[in-house]
């Protein structure tokens, strides 16, 4: 069996190797076979190839938004076509649901394109949305209020992500989920900053940990595991990006409120983010979470560089911010370093 691997897996597989045959787990013999048994690819192609399908998808995505967007321009598409929103509704979803159909027949018959699979799924993503804005158009959905045209596809994701066993949909579901709470509460508080008590960030948070702990029910015998990555990841997201929000803006009612404020008044936000941040990084550690831990460790350094451009950018001088960072992180990783060898001697 021949591997392709890259330079940085070639390295972890020499230095995994290398290590069995010191610690006499395998001889040199069964050495040589296993490093004869993978070989290293001039070019990671497959990189290539996500990175473009994501340019592409991204582009497409910036399209339709632009296109749902503007209430002007699908009427004069309409008006162009002289085709009733109605029909043109009946149509994309009939298109959206080729695509999808198509996508798993290509899966089908080539299972080892997995990109460019999912690729194709996403066009069925986006007709279906392109669908969700002509709805908006007819003259049944004329007075239904916007958020219903965020859910209608949301629904729709969510099925076609399970039945079709795609992360790709699974994700733009989780997206739709977000943009529907932020339209439906905006709604229900009538356009009032605070919803129960939350401002949008607040919101968020809640959002993101309610996420957070979907994903953690989800079971390795569950149809539902494929995605507990994904859905972790968007959770983490939503949790710890509005959490750094509040510590920019609070939970307050209003942007003149807020900017009647001193930036230091937030700082029970800034203290609760380093916790929060600092307990991430922990148990990231502590139960071997990578996306836990890098997301604790990102936001960590984020919350520090914003406070320091809040708090000190005019008083304190860069270099001893930064010496006083590096000290802080050389402490910590002494400590770490004292407890793993600890551990080691056990």
């Amino acid at each position: 069996m021949d591997i392709k691997v890259n330079k940085r897996q070639e390295q972890l597989l020499n230095d995994t190797i290398a290590q069995w045959q010191q610690q006499q787990l395998i001889d040199t013999q069964q050495a040589q076979q296993l490093r004869q048994s993978y070989h290293v690819i001039s070019f990671d192609w497959k990189l290539l190839a996500v990175y473009s399908f994501w340019a592409a998808i991204a582009c497409f995505i910036l399209s339709v938004i632009l296109l749902v967007a503007d209430d002007y321009l699908i009427a004069l598409i309409s008006h162009l076509i002289d085709t009733p929103a109605s029909v043109l509704t009946i149509l994309s979803a009939i298109i959206a649901g080729l695509f999808f159909y198509f996508g798993v027949k290509r899966r089908q018959r080539y299972p080892e394109k997995t990109v460019s699979n999912e690729a194709i799924f996403f066009f069925g993503v986006l007709i279906t949305a392109v669908a969700s804005g002509f709805l908006s158009h007819t003259t049944l959905a004329l007075h239904w209020r916007e958020s219903l045209f965020i859910i209608i596809p949301t629904v729709i994701y969510l099925i076609v992500g399970i039945q079709l066993r795609s992360v790709l949909v699974w994700l733009f579901a989780l997206l739709g989920v977000g943009l529907w709470v932020l339209t439906e509460t905006s709604y229900l508080a009538h356009d009032h900053y605070l919803f129960w008590g939350m401002n949008i960030p607040l919101r968020f948070t809640v959002i993101g940990l309610l996420i957070v702990g979907l994903s953690s029910i989800f079971k390795p015998n569950s149809r539902f595991y494929l995605t507990k990555e994904a859905t972790q990841f968007i959770g983490l997201i939503y949790f710890f990006t509005a959490l750094w929000m509040l510590t920019i803006f609070g939970n307050y009612d209003s942007l003149r409120a807020w900017s009647n404020i001193k930036q230091i008044e937030l700082w029970g936000w800034s203290v609760a983010m380093l916790l929060i941040t600092l307990s991430a990084i922990f148990y990231g550690i502590k139960y071997n979470d990578p996306l836990v831990r890098a997301f604790g460790i990102i936001f960590l350094l984020l919350c520090l560089y914003s406070r320091y451009f809040e708090y000190f950018w005019d008083t304190l001088h860069k270099a001893l911010f930064f010496a006083i960072l590096a000290l802080s992180f050389w402490i910590i990783g002494g400590r770490a370093e004292k407890i793993w060898q600890l551990g080691n001697k056990g």
